[in-house]
């Protein structure tokens, strides 16, 4: 292997190391769609049917019609490109490469794919979608567009009945609306450190009541992905608490993560280094009552 052979490996090692750090999209399972042509996601899925018949001995069944309704979600590509200019990749050969730098390509994708299945936009707000399969969607309810469980504070947690009140309350909601605490991981934002770790001689912190309860674990996440549900950057003072079953998040890849490095040819003397991935989250719909939930619950506005 010579030394450009050598530099290209190496840089596509280092963007697809540093996606996988950036982006939770590896928290859920994953789906291969196996067709990068693929431009929507079908899902077929039944409705709710009526309850069982119960009667005196003899066969007298409810009639239940098998309905099913088809909806799909659009695909999505979160990419970057870099060009290195034919000086650098010198310099690269010589001194070394770049690590931080090229890294910040594989990141910059990494945080992009998060930040739409999270907020179901693009940094400036923007959605090439307009779908509302996304973890913070209010939702309406419907099989496309199943709705989040949230409910408000119960008040400011210097009152630790208001703390506890609410650490029960979102785990509580997520097993009513008939997901699986088991399988489940609360999100809070980095910001609510103190407000999520903080806790007496006699009294626990939230994240301890949290994960008494049999949820997985509790993870802390950049600011920008908890924008909260009243429209505004959490603060310690200030944020929403998310609890998410990992079981009932799927993530369709018409192209898994990769990156393609395309050496100099015909009169382009540039290095380019292409970063993307190609997918779609399914947020399971669950129907349990007349609102069609997805296994998310939500408290929001904590202090």
């Amino acid at each position: 292997m010579n030394i450009y052979e050598q530099l290209t490996s190496e840089i596509a090692n280092e963007t697809v190391i540093a996606y996988q750090n950036a982006s939770i999209l590896g928290l859920f399972r994953g789906e291969d769609l196996a067709d990068v042509g693929l431009e929507n996601w079908f899902h077929k899925n039944l409705t709710d049917i009526p309850d069982a018949a119960l009667t005196l001995a003899g066969f007298n069944p409810s009639v239940a019609k098998l309905d099913a309704s088809t909806f799909s979600h659009k695909v999505l590509t979160a990419a970057e490109k870099l060009r290195i200019g034919e000086k650098e990749m010198a310099q690269f050969s010589k001194y070394g490469l770049d690590r931080d730098g090229i890294q910040l390509l594989g990141q910059k994708v990494g945080e992009m794919s998060s930040f739409y299945l999270w907020r179901g936009v693009d940094k400036d707000g923007k959605s090439p979608s307009g779908d509302s399969n996304y973890l913070n969607a209010t939702g309406s309810g419907t099989l496309a567009s199943p709705s989040i469980i949230t409910t408000a504070t119960a008040g400011a947690w210097s009152t630790y009945a208001n703390k506890v009140t609410d650490c029960f309350k979102i785990v509580g909601d997520l097993a009513s609306g008939g997901f699986n605490i088991g399988s489940s991981v609360a999100f809070y934002p980095k910001s609510a450190h103190a407000a999520m770790n903080g806790h007496g001689a006699t009294e626990q912190s939230a994240i301890q009541m949290l994960m008494e309860q049999g949820i997985m674990g509790v993870i802390a996440l950049d600011d920008q992905y908890l924008y909260t549900a009243a429209g505004a950057d959490p603060t310690n003072a200030l944020f929403d608490l998310y609890l998410v079953d990992l079981s009932k998040v799927v993530i369709g890849y018409t192209k898994t993560e990769r990156t393609q490095v395309i050496a100099p040819h015909d009169e382009i003397r540039d290095t380019v280094v292409e970063c993307e991935v190609w997918f779609t989250p399914y947020l399971v719909p669950v129907p349990k009552s007349s609102a069609i939930k997805k296994g998310v619950s939500r408290i929001t506005a904590i202090a």
